[in-house]
């Protein structure tokens, strides 16, 4: 049986205690070890023997010995751990065994390097038989969001909602940078210290805050975030230039084709104040901020001739331009 790591909740408790994990997401890989870990705890597992590529050899023996569970009656969990290269035979030799997938009193999880797997080769074939594949796959961009949702769930609602939109962005494509935010905010997260507070506080997120501004028409606000980022967390300033570019797009795209606003990436609960920002933004202003957006660009690179100061004036100019109405 074949799974991707995010329906692996649907059926980890519908196959042997056999389980196979690859991708090239270790983020993934890792939360999905530690789901299967917490399954067979709770399924009374409570020894674990760990395997890796110098005990290769003994693989068998270590798996006969601890197939009636240990001394003590407890049930075991054999992790092996695949770090490199092809699939080792002796990996390959497990699902040999006669009966492998009826030992109660052994978990096998293998935790492999490969990234993709050829479901058409017959070791792939044999391990699909015996165990459930958990492919931890590279996640597309609604993904991301969706599975950093899911990590906030000691969030409220609201506030799970809008900082996944701002960690997708902010480190997008990067599940290791993502990971990290994630346990920060749950040592630092309260309820009473919520999105706003926080917000305020911690400059990863001001960028995002100033998409908010912009479209809520608040000159003064983005100004100040312009200004304590500039101070504090210069290295986003390109970041500033592609949110401040998004909107402009977001606009152009909305006057020249009518897009459906979230198809394109704004989040539903944004979507009024952009179509109230779009009806107040002509078409024809936003064509020549448009271009300015290349320039800064190109000048948050240092490509473009111009100095640091210059770069932050201008900036501020085309959040002016931005919001006023």
């Amino acid at each position: 049986m074949i799974c991707e790591s995010s329906s692996l909740n649907k059926y980890i408790d519908k196959s042997s205690n056999i389980f196979f994990i690859c991708g090239p997401e270790i983020i993934l890989k890792n939360n999905s070890l530690d789901q299967i870990n917490n399954f067979l705890k709770s399924e009374g597992f409570s020894e674990k023997k760990i395997v890796s590529n110098e005990d290769y050899s003994d693989i068998n023996k270590i798996i006969y010995e601890n197939a009636s569970g240990s001394l003590f009656g407890s049930k075991i969990i054999i992790e092996i751990n695949h770090i490199k290269g092809k699939m080792p035979k002796e990996i390959r030799d497990i699902f040999e065994i006669k009966d492998i997938q009826k030992f109660d009193n052994i978990a096998i999880i293998i935790k492999s390097s490969i990234e993709k797997i050829n479901k058409s080769s017959n070791w792939v074939k044999k391990i699909d038989k015996f165990s459930l594949i958990i492919e931890c796959k590279k996640l597309k961009s609604f993904e991301e969001k969706i599975w950093i949702k899911n990590q906030l769930n000691f969030m409220t609602s609201k506030d799970a909602e809008d900082y996944s939109i701002r960690i997708a962005d902010i480190f997008s494509g990067n599940l290791i940078r993502q990971q990290n935010e994630i346990n920060i905010l749950k040592l630092n997260y309260s309820k009473e210290n919520s999105l706003d507070k926080i917000g305020s506080e911690n400059s990863e997120f001001l960028p995002y805050q100033l998409e908010d501004k912009i479209i809520e028409f608040d000159t003064a606000y983005a100004l100040k975030i312009t200004k304590s980022i500039r101070k504090n967390e210069s290295h986003y300033a390109p970041l500033l230039v592609w949110i401040t570019g998004k909107i402009i797009n977001t606009c152009v795209g909305s006057h020249q084709d009518n897009i459906n606003l979230e198809k394109v990436g704004i989040w539903k609960n944004k979507v009024p104040l952009y179509l109230n920002f779009i009806k107040q933004s002509p078409l024809k202003k936003m064509l020549k901020l448009q271009k300015k957006v290349y320039e800064l660009d190109l000048a948050s690179k240092g490509l473009a001739g111009v100095t640091i100061d210059e770069f932050w004036q201008e900036l501020d100019f085309m959040i002016i331009k931005l919001t006023s109405r």
